[in-house]
């Protein structure tokens, strides 16, 4: 706990000189007060000038990314909606832990609903209270018969050991898979499976005695 304050404090003194005020448009100081005063209010003004335009490009540059997300998650619920019975799985992440600054926290429940080839982009939070919240990001695959769960995107179908791995049948799924998982410094729990209505799923037949 020490350590990590000790982290935290030599981070805010490293980010002090980013924050102290700086004169327009990068100006030094010693060239600043032999300015005249029209001078100045110029290169206020065309400082002004450049932060407007640099808002307008991130705020632009916000827009595509939303547009961007909105279209991602269309395309994921489409995938949902046409996936066939036995592609597209639905889990529960509890009592689960991640590695955080060298030791293993719980972490707050996941669910995810993932479709035969798709990559599925998650956010785990911590759950227990001392001072600190973390988070990380997981990435999640499936490609049939293994759900995969790994640090880094491109790691999801590489078989990379650093990933955790939950396998299970057409059978096992389809009854509700229950399995213990654990991936070395990354991520450890239980997780229950089962796959979701779709295409092509058997009707269930309702025998009366």
């Amino acid at each position: 706990m020490r350590n990590k304050l000790l982290i935290l404090m030599l981070f805010f003194l490293l980010c002090l000189p980013a924050c102290s005020p700086k004169y327009p448009l990068d100006i030094p100081e010693n060239k600043w007060v032999t300015m005249t005063g029209q001078e100045q209010l110029r290169a206020r003004e065309k400082q002004a000038e450049l932060e407007k335009a640099e808002e307008k490009r991130r705020a632009a540059e916000a827009g595509a990314r939303q547009a961007e997300a909105v279209k991602w998650l269309k395309d994921k619920e489409a995938s949902r909606e046409q996936a066939r019975y036995g592609d597209r799985l639905q889990c529960v992440l509890t009592n689960a832990q991640a590695w955080f600054w060298d030791e293993w926290r719980s972490i707050e429940p996941v669910a995810l609903d993932i479709v035969k080839g798709m990559v599925l982009k998650l956010e785990l939070s911590q759950a227990d209270e001392d001072g600190f919240h973390f988070s990380k990001k997981v990435y999640a695959g499936f490609d049939g018969q293994t759900l995969t769960l790994c640090p880094e995107k491109n790691l999801v179908r590489q078989n990379d050991p650093s990933c955790a791995r939950v396998l299970g049948t057409f059978e096992q799924y389809a009854k509700g898979l229950q399995k213990k998982f654990q991936a070395k410094k990354f991520l450890r729990g239980r997780i229950r499976c089962d796959l979701a209505p779709g295409k092509g799923m058997p009707e269930r037949l309702i025998i009366k005695q």
